[in-house]
């Protein structure tokens, strides 16, 4: 097995201290006003922020962010870095994009990656470490995806809740259509950057002022 693959694994893992448990961007908020109730809800939230958002925005720009760090281009890297900060609709998006890329940059410099110097949302840290260690770019891609829809099923499996078989059930479903969606991130145009999907930002907008709850966003 290449190192490649291995170093992969790592990045995606729920056990990489970037702090991903903390965040349910939205889901619990919209387990709070019923919009999602059982495993068919959970299935079709997440796959309706997967392909409305994750695959407009955050693997478009794991691509862009990815290839201006192999093409030693910081300027470039910034201005994508940029993009994707303008894309979190609400305060606990920003946050969340924010504190997950300082906690994997702080990792990558303690492992003496190298970096740049400024400072990155989670999006371009991770293109950054993929690009560090040969990960190809379209299992970068894929295992962006892959890591996103993971904690969310998780974050459903607690919220809804489900049982784990549950979960795992809507995550093979999932995982069954990430091809289709890296496909289209990575053909995806720079003005085609950006799409969003209303009730994701309205619940994560409502969470923030939520009066109990388990996650940070």
């Amino acid at each position: 097995m290449s190192t490649d693959v291995l170093r992969l694994w790592q990045l995606i893992s729920p056990a990489l201290p970037v702090g991903a448990f903390h965040y349910s961007q939205g889901l619990e908020q919209a387990v709070q006003r019923g919009w999602v109730a059982d495993a068919d809800h959970a299935y079709d939230w997440i796959r309706g922020v997967l392909v409305n958002v994750v695959t407009w925005v955050d693997l478009p720009l794991v691509k862009r962010a990815y290839e201006a760090w192999k093409g030693s281009d910081e300027a470039d890297l910034d201005r994508w870095n940029g993009i994707s900060a303008a894309c979190r609709e609400t305060a606990e998006l920003r946050a969340e994009e924010q504190q997950m890329g300082a906690a994997l940059t702080r990792l990558a410099g303690s492992m003496d990656e190298p970096l740049p110097r400024q400072p990155l949302g989670f999006t371009a840290a991770f293109a950054v470490v993929a690009a560090n260690n040969n990960i190809p770019l379209q299992d970068a891609m894929m295992g962006f995806a892959w890591a996103w829809c993971e904690n969310q099923t998780l974050a459903a499996v607690k919220l809804v809740p489900l049982g784990h078989h549950m979960g795992q059930s809507v995550l093979r479903r999932l995982g069954g259509e990430l091809g289709e969606m890296v496909a289209l991130a990575d053909a995806c145009t720079d003005a085609q950057i950006g799409r969003t999907a209303p009730g994701f930002a309205m619940a994560s907008g409502a969470h923030e002022t939520q009066y109990s709850r388990l996650f940070r966003s």
